[in-house]
């Protein structure tokens, strides 16, 4: 009677002890693997990477900046080689003063853009030597850089691409100049609350509103 008991005792012993295991068992969270609608790590998509900006179009021969260098038109060159190159009836004579002095210039029209505002080419010179190509102001939007830079560009793109070593009042207004391609990008600051003196005080998003071309 004393071994059937302790056989019993055994019996209920292990049996609990399984119950337990089960019960514990159901209670732990299943892996991820197990998980329905749960993906591994092997099977999560990779993380899409994000797309550069895209740059402005490269512009045409016709309306590309280069140090120097305004389509067609190279700084330095003759008025009569001038004439000689740009069909009369895109020019309109006009003038300007320079200390004093009344200085010929034209207005030149674009022929693919006809009401896009006129590059403004400054001449410098006298009658007995002539007048070459002096300066050129650019404010159509039209006219960039091969690397996208021009009017409405922010004026960080220019700094980026080609560093800017002052920033000044002139005559053309508030100018931040990039020595390197002999560029000064007129800057339109009405949001700015004060001068800016130094090249790492100009906001990177300044908007550009005209680009000079100097020899």
């Amino acid at each position: 009677m004393k071994s059937t008991l302790t056989f019993l005792a055994a019996a209920l012993a292990v049996g609990a002890l399984l119950i337990g295991c089960e019960e514990s068992a159901s209670r732990r969270p299943a892996s991820p693997a197990t998980q329905p609608g749960v993906a591994t790590p092997q099977q999560m998509p990779p993380t899409p990477t994000p797309a550069p900006a895209a740059l402005p179009p490269a512009p045409d021969s016709l309306h590309l900046l280069a140090p120097g260098r305004v389509g067609m038109l190279r700084l330095n060159m003759r008025e009569s080689a001038l004439r000689e190159l740009v069909p009369a009836h895109l020019l309109r004579r006009t003038t300007r003063q320079l200390e004093g002095i009344d200085y010929p210039g034209y207005e030149l029209q674009d022929p693919e853009h006809p009401t896009a505002p006129p590059l403004l080419l400054e001449l410098v010179g006298d009658e007995e030597e002539g007048y070459r190509l002096w300066r050129v102001q650019v404010t159509s939007p039209h006219y960039r850089t091969a690397e996208g830079v021009g009017v409405g560009s922010p004026v960080g793109l220019a700094r980026s691409r080609y560093g800017i070593n002052t920033v000044e009042l002139a005559d053309a207004g508030l100018v931040a100049v990039s020595d390197e391609v002999r560029m000064s990008w007129q800057l339109d600051g009405k949001d700015l609350d004060r001068v800016p003196r130094q090249p790492r005080d100009l906001p990177p998003a300044t908007p550009i509103r005209g680009v000079l071309l100097f020899r």
